[in-house]
């Protein structure tokens, strides 16, 4: 934890990965719900020491969702910040995000219940009305375009 300068509150830098996981033809894509469902979101998690981002976006979706799946593409990555309240105040988090374009090998979606309340497919077209966050949306298109072109070449 570092703080800025004088009476800014102290911040934390967070860094993780995470998949698009898209499987069928039409696509659906892997997604987990959160707070009563109120959140949709993208399987990701924190990168462990020593760990590549596309490891971490396999290990992650496995883990919170039960979901075996192999990266195919970078897709970029995005920062947001939000505030967490501790003990000794609030921190401002700044969290980056290394997405992947990911193929579906096998598991059927079953949450990691102590991270995420469910674990499910949707149809890619609901999943870009359901999801919580427009980054995440944005991510699912790049997704998209990118599965589109992958099909064209071969």
């Amino acid at each position: 934890m570092r703080r800025k300068r004088k009476g800014q509150r102290p911040t934390r830098r967070v860094v993780s990965a995470g998949g698009v996981v898209l499987k069928g033809d039409p696509p659906e894509v892997l997604v987990v719900s959160l707070r009563g469902g109120r959140v949709v979101t993208l399987p990701k998690g924190q990168v462990e020491p020593g760990e590549r981002y596309p490891e971490t976006a396999v290990r992650e979706v496995r883990e919170e969702t039960g979901v075996e799946a192999s990266v195919l593409a970078p897709l970029g990555r995005v920062r947001y910040y939000f505030t967490v309240h501790e003990p000794e105040g609030p921190v401002t988090v700044s969290k980056e995000v290394h997405y992947f374009l990911m193929r579906h090998l096998g598991g059927t979606p079953r949450p990691q219940l102590t991270e995420v309340e469910d674990a499910f497919f949707l149809p890619a077209s609901e999943a870009l009305e359901r999801l919580s966050y427009p980054n995440e949306r944005e991510m699912l298109k790049r997704a998209l375009l990118r599965l589109r072109a992958r099909a064209k070449k071969g």
